[in-house]
């Protein structure tokens, strides 16, 4: 695995400081937070913080797994993401907000393979909506954010072969609504 990285590790040229560091790249890669991969990323760090004490050690992000973030009890989960306001839209032009719930195929690093079935990989969806339909707010403002958790038995009980889902057919199946700071209690006391 590897280590987690400060933002002071500078780039190097012929073993001597390029004068850049991670921290920069950061800075330039990932500064515009509303852009949908972004965002995405960021829902999956406020899920993940919402379960773990952040510290210097924590944990990293791993990409190709089959589902985002697991809980400190086990439980895989599936982040998905949506907003009001889109990078590249007018101020007062919103997006509907429709998330991705279709089967994936799961792909298995030990084999190098990727499963031959499709199915929802995960114990359960926490759907993140950031809800200011101004691009005045900080996407940082917490307060500006609603998740919805919802076992993906329920998924596949009522919308098996469903690829997407709108926020007002979301909420017909019931999901529990939660602020960020319920959001790690509600994840794991969740009936699955």
């Amino acid at each position: 695995m590897e280590h987690q990285l400060t933002g002071n590790e500078e780039f190097t040229l012929h073993g001597k400081s390029a004068g850049i560091t991670a921290m920069d790249f950061w800075r330039w890669a990932f500064s515009d937070l509303i852009d949908n991969t972004q965002r995405g990323v960021m829902a999956e760090f406020l899920v993940y913080s919402s379960l773990n004490r952040i510290t210097h050690d924590m944990q990293i992000r791993i990409n190709w797994l089959p589902f985002d973030v697991t809980s400190p009890s086990g439980r895989r989960i599936e982040v998905k993401s949506a907003a009001y306001i889109q990078a590249w839209t007018p101020e007062n032009i919103f997006a509907q907000i429709r998330f991705d719930i279709g089967k994936k195929l799961a792909w298995d690093n030990a084999t190098a393979t990727s499963a031959t079935v499709a199915k929802r990989n995960c114990d359960l969806y926490v759907f993140c909506l950031f809800t200011a339909k101004t691009k005045d707010v900080s996407l940082l403002d917490l307060d500006y954010w609603d998740f919805y958790v919802l076992p993906t038995s329920v998924l596949d009980e009522k919308v098996p072969e469903q690829k997407g889902i709108a926020l007002s057919s979301l909420l017909k199946l019931e999901p529990v609504k939660t602020d960020y700071a319920g959001l790690g209690a509600v994840i794991e006391s969740i009936k699955l």
